[in-house]
């Protein structure tokens, strides 16, 4: 019988719920490489608040091992490396790596400091990309409110600046290295680099439809037709978001507008508390967020950039109703033909009006869904993964 194959996944974080975009698609992942029977050993950095805390993911007993580094607070402030990168370095990880076989899947950018470790130099090494890191941080900083933030966002986007322009030299020249980007666009800027580039679709968790006991349809959870926008409300694009959303809500008034998320900032629940029109669905429950999901007649998206992908698209996809979305952050997704795509800040209140006058016919419907089903296949791209690091299944 031929053993199973080793793999190394060195994780940004680790996923553990309440799960958020890059964690919940990191567990995904996970989860149908195990279903693969990969040998899988698993990395990951935590804040050492989480590390003491004990809390572990529901796999842990599956993979072959577990092994968890804590991330630094103090780096040295002549680095000019950017901090989420420095903080996610250890000696420890790469004595493990160096003494052990199998190639290296390094989840995010954060954690490819490996990549000048003289000691894994002849290694099978792929990076998953989440993002064009230095984008990211732009967008953070024009979103984020206070001078602090935005002064931390734009240094770490200039230093990411920095780190990806070395990216060419540090990889061009492996023959055992590639990137696995989770975005079309930002594959297309790796390979105008001459990088080893391809693009792997994002492993999304696409939840069926949530079925209450003894009945044939959904519980709704609101009888009247409700706009959502749904994601981690810690984050500043989206707290920018919902203060949008909130301003053209308390113009109108004429549908109820969901927001439903985790990690909700007190200004801003607040906030929404004043608006009698809008309601707050703090931390649901999955199976809670699935049905909000579901049911709205309308997802509402505005986004300030492109940098990766929002895996909040995709949910709102296999819901049923329209998901209306900013241009800024679908430019050259294949989905974007499923999606109303919203030109400008002032088109939106007439978007939203058009499509509650229309809903989606259930062909419409599920026409939509087999596609996401499909594009987004985890075991199809799990093979992928692994046939590209030269991995094969048992």
């Amino acid at each position: 019988m031929q053993p199973a194959p080793v793999l190394h996944l060195l994780c940004f974080d680790l996923p553990v719920p309440p799960l958020y975009g890059g964690t919940e698609e990191l567990d995904t992942k996970i989860r149908i490489l195990l279903d693969l029977g990969v040998d899988l050993h698993v990395h990951a950095f935590v804040w050492p608040k989480d590390l003491h805390a004990g809390k572990m993911p529901d796999w842990h007993n599956r993979v072959a091992s577990l092994r968890c580094y804590p991330r630094r607070w103090m780096v040295g402030p002549y680095d000019a490396r950017p901090w989420a990168l420095i903080s996610r370095t250890s000696s420890e990880l790469i004595q493990n790596l160096a003494s052990e076989p199998g190639p290296i899947l390094v989840e995010g950018w954060q954690c490819a400091d490996l990549l000048r470790a003289p000691a894994l130099k002849n290694r099978v090494i792929w990076i998953r990309s989440h993002n064009i890191e230095s984008n990211y941080y732009r967008m953070q900083a024009e979103s984020a409110r206070g001078w602090a933030y935005k002064a931390h966002y734009r240094l770490e986007s200039w230093r990411w600046i920095l780190y990806e322009g070395s990216l060419p030299q540090r990889l061009r020249h492996r023959q055992n290295a590639g990137i696995l980007s989770i975005c079309p666009s930002e594959t297309s800027r790796w390979l105008s680099l001459k990088l080893p580039a391809h693009y792997v679709p994002a492993f999304v968790k696409l939840n069926p439809k949530v079925q209450p006991p003894n009945e044939g349809s959904s519980v709704r959870p609101m009888q009247t037709p409700y706009a959502l926008y749904h994601g981690r409300l810690d984050i500043a694009e989206n707290i920018r978001a919902v203060r949008f959303l909130l301003s053209k809500a308390k113009k109108s008034r004429q549908i109820p507008l969901v927001i439903a998320g985790s990690r909700i900032p007190d200004s801003l629940r607040k906030t929404i508390g004043l608006q009698k029109s809008c309601h707050l669905v703090d931390s649901p429950s999955p199976v809670e967020m699935q049905r909000w999901i579901q049911h709205a007649a309308v997802h509402c998206i505005p986004c300030y950039g492109m940098a990766g992908l929002r895996l909040k698209i995709i949910h709102a996809m296999m819901g049923d109703g329209h998901v209306l979305v900013s241009r800024e952050g679908v430019q050259g997704m294949p989905w974007a033909a499923w999606l109303t795509v919203v030109e400008s800040e002032q088109d939106w209140e007439d978007q939203v009006q058009k499509a509650l006058e229309k809903p989606l016919q259930a062909d419409e419907v599920a026409a939509r869904h087999a596609w996401v089903l499909q594009h987004f296949d985890q075991r199809a791209n799990a093979l992928k993964i692994l046939d590209l690091m030269g991995i094969i299944p048992s």
